[in-house]
């Protein structure tokens, strides 16, 4: 909270002098500077822009700015600055100030006037730019806040990795293929990093522009509209976890090159297309790939799948696509030729027997 106050404090200031503003006599206050005599003249623009500068001359009138924390060289540049409609305003009811009696001048401590003078300088002409330097130096601040965070990311401990391993640049772990093996996306990321910056080359099924932070990059991902984007590296640079916008996350793995995604073929013995039947909510056309211990259905699934394979035991969730949204749990057991498995889903009628013969 505190800090929020810090960083607008110019506001406060401002709003601080519309207070005085509002309590002040402003009338009598600005007696003190112009007679009732010199009104008529007082009321041309040029000669109150010039009365002005005058008192921004005087040495007390600078310290008085000073010790507010205001720059008088910045008041004088908004009073030449403002038109004379503005400057009319400000002294159009000169002519009706009372003086005081026997015609002297209504004298006011020095502090009063510069207030006076502040709240329509830096308030009036200026409310609007107070506001945005203290809400850009604000979120300047978060950001920076937010990047010091960042910075402090380190390596998640790295998955197993099964078939080729592919060379990785210490200096520039990011550059390079990344295929999508599991999550909320499909498709290849190529980067190309450069000191702390890294940006997705032409031959990436997606547009990346992010900035390193430790473990971490940050910055965009763009589709149609510029989305967040952030992913953190493992700590044998084989493979990242990616995040769009907090709403989709999905892993990748460090391939040789994009054209190597193209001939990699689903691996392990879960791999291929089953036909699954016994449960209604699961039958038809499962079409999985496994790399590792993780198995994931493919585009021409009938089925969403995603599970972790242990030998001959698949365990995981299964959800029909474009139909009901729940996911079901599922336990399978491979047969000795790997040609068919038996097993149970989970159900809110309870369990069901399942079964599923390999086609391709």
């Amino acid at each position: 909270m505190f800090r929020l106050i810090r960083g607008c404090r110019t506001v406060f200031m401002g709003m601080t002098v519309l207070a005085f503003l509002i309590a002040i006599p402003v009338d009598r206050a600005l007696a003190a500077l112009v007679d009732t005599q010199a009104s008529k003249t007082e009321l041309d623009p040029e000669h109150f822009r010039m009365r002005m500068k005058n008192l921004l001359a005087r040495e007390d009138v600078k310290v008085a700015l000073l010790h507010h924390g205001i720059n008088p060289t910045e008041v004088e540049a908004r009073i030449a600055a403002m038109t004379d409609k503005e400057l009319s305003q400000f002294s159009g009811n000169v002519g009706a100030l009372p003086a005081a009696a026997g015609g002297e001048i209504m004298v006011f401590p020095l502090g009063i006037l510069i207030l006076i003078l502040l709240g329509y300088v830096l308030v009036i002409t200026g409310i609007i730019s107070l506001g945005v330097y203290a809400g850009a130096k604000l979120g300047a601040n978060l950001q920076k806040q937010q990047e010091e965070e960042y910075a402090k990311t380190t390596p998640y401990p790295a998955p197993p990795r099964v078939g080729p391993v592919p060379s990785v640049n210490p200096d520039e772990p990011w550059t390079g293929a990344w295929k999508v093996a599991d999550g909320q996306a499909s498709g290849v990321y190529v980067f190309k990093q450069t000191d702390d910056s890294v940006v997705s080359t032409p031959e990436s099924d997606f547009r990346v522009e992010a900035k390193v932070y430790g473990a971490m990059i940050s910055g965009a991902w763009f589709d149609r509209t510029r989305n967040n984007f952030k992913a953190i590296i493992a700590d044998d640079f084989l493979s990242f976890k990616g995040d769009i916008n907090s709403r989709t996350f999905f892993t990748c793995q460090k391939i040789e090159s994009k054209s190597a995604a193209v001939n990699v073929k689903p691996s392990g013995p879960w791999a291929g297309k089953w036909n699954v039947q016994g449960a209604s909510s699961a039958s038809g056309l499962w079409a999985l790939k496994q790399e590792g211990e993780t198995v994931t259905s493919t585009d021409e699934s009938y089925y969403r799948v995603r599970g972790k394979a242990a030998g001959d035991k698949f365990e995981g969730d299964v959800m029909r696509l474009g139909g009901n949204r729940r996911d079901i749990k599922f336990n399978f057991v491979l047969s000795s030729d790997g040609k068919s498995f038996d097993g149970y889903t989970e159900e809110t009628t309870g369990t069901k027997r399942i079964s599923g013969i390999k086609v391709e």
